[in-house]
Parts: structure tokens; sequence; C-alpha cells
């Protein structure tokens, strides 16, 4: 006899709740909802799974609550979809994808403020790099986009049609306060990592890049940059796809 899907649903949800209710070290008398907000809270899930797993939690009443056979089948069947769909979040939840593990480590390109800006155009002329971490004297100091060159590229040749500037710091006077950078440690997670770069700071704008160092900290080194090209991979790995 095929199992009752109602049965895997139950068990995926049944997962989940025992899951956040250890690591959110909440009461038995917190709520599944209190706990799915605290989640989106702490970044253990994304918006949509948050609501997703409100609406699984309705479903997973009806069934509880619903008729059963005589052999205590629930009669009330989930979809295929619906029980893939909170099996995923269940396993996302327990073994969570690190942004690392996702994207891979790459050779970030650093400068520092005295650097012939040529050195960066060479740069931006060979690969598809769009930012540039500056640092100085081993801390972070900057981020140089191809934004902040194409705008003091603008400006300079209406000065006089020839590029003036020289160093990398010449051409950080054309940087908009957008083009900042946040850190993030080596163990951030594909979810906390694309949280970081769409959640606005109090001015409203985005970060333009984030930097994963070991510790998350600015005087340290970065392991890889993660622009806004990065979001679809680790948007689908943090969905479980």
């Amino acid at each position: 006899m095929t199992e009752n899907r109602a049965i895997a649903f139950l068990a995926a949800f049944n997962a989940i709740e025992t899951h956040l209710r250890e690591v959110l070290d909440a009461k038995k008398s917190d709520s599944f909802r209190w706990m799915v907000d605290q989640a989106k809270r702490q970044h253990l899930v994304s918006e949509q799974q948050a609501n997703d797993l409100k609406e699984f939690a309705e479903l997973r009443n009806a069934i509880s609550h619903g008729q059963y056979t005589d052999d205590f089948r629930p009669i009330a069947e989930p979809l295929p979809e619906t029980v893939s769909a909170i099996e995923r979040i269940r396993d996302v939840l327990r073994d969570p994808p690190t942004a690392l593990g996702v994207l891979g480590h790459h050779e970030v390109q650093v400068f520092a403020p005295g650097d012939d800006i040529r050195q960066v155009l060479r740069v931006v002329r060979a690969t598809t790099i769009s930012q540039f971490p500056i640092y100085e004297q081993q801390r972070y100091v900057d981020l140089l986009t191809t934004n902040t060159i194409a705008r003091w590229v603008a400006a300079d040749l209406d000065d006089n049609e020839h590029l003036d500037a020289r160093t990398v710091a010449e051409v950080l006077r054309f940087a908009e306060g957008s083009d900042r950078a946040v850190f993030l440690p080596r163990s951030v997670t594909a979810q906390e990592a694309c949280d970081a770069l769409t959640t606005p700071t109090k001015d409203g704008t985005l970060p333009r890049a984030a930097l994963i160092t070991e510790h998350g900290k600015a005087h340290q080194r970065p392991l890889r940059i993660i622009g806004g090209a990065d979001l679809a991979l680790l948007l689908d790995a943090a969905n479980g796809e």
C-alpha cells in the first residue's frame, strides 16, 4: 500500500518544529508562528519560506484535526509538490548551505589607495571583476567599483579630454555612498549572505558587495567578494534548489 503523503508531510513539519524549538531555545508555550518569525529575523529562513511555513501550519492543523480511516490514515492528503516544498525547507534548516560552499573561493583583487589606477584598469579590461576592495596597512578602507571608475572617467575627460588621475585614492573621490561593502564571516550561510545584500541600511541604500573574511572583520583579508550577480545562486541554494 502506498504511504499517504500526509505521513511524510507531518514528519517533515514535526522535524522543522522540533529543530526551531531547539535552535531558538523556545518555550513550550511559544507558538509555531512565533518561532517562524524569529527564524526569519535570525536569517534562518527567507521571507517566502516563512510565509510557506505558516501556510503549512494551517495544513498541519487541518490534517491533524481531520478525519482518519479505520487504519488511522488521514483522509486529507497534501499534493506531492507541497510535500517536496516542506522537505526542502526541513533539509535547508538542518544543514544550511554556506555562501562559500555555494560560490567557492576565488582570488580577490585587492589594491591600496596609492596604487596606480592603471593597474585596476588592466584588471577591468582583462576580467569581469567590477568591485575592488581597497586596503591600507592591512585594513579595509573603501570599495572601488566600475561605477566609480566610470564617473571618474566622465568627469576627468570633461575637464581637458585627458585622464589626469593617477592613483586609486584620486578615483575614489568619485565614489557614492552606496559604493560600500559589508563584512561577513567564513561561516556565513547562503541565506545570511542574501539578507546582508538585500537589506537596506538606515539611509535606504543597499551595499554594493559583501566581503567574506575569516571572522567578518575589516582588518582581515577577503576570502571572497560577493556581488549582485551571485545572488541567484545563493537564493537557489537557500531555497534548497
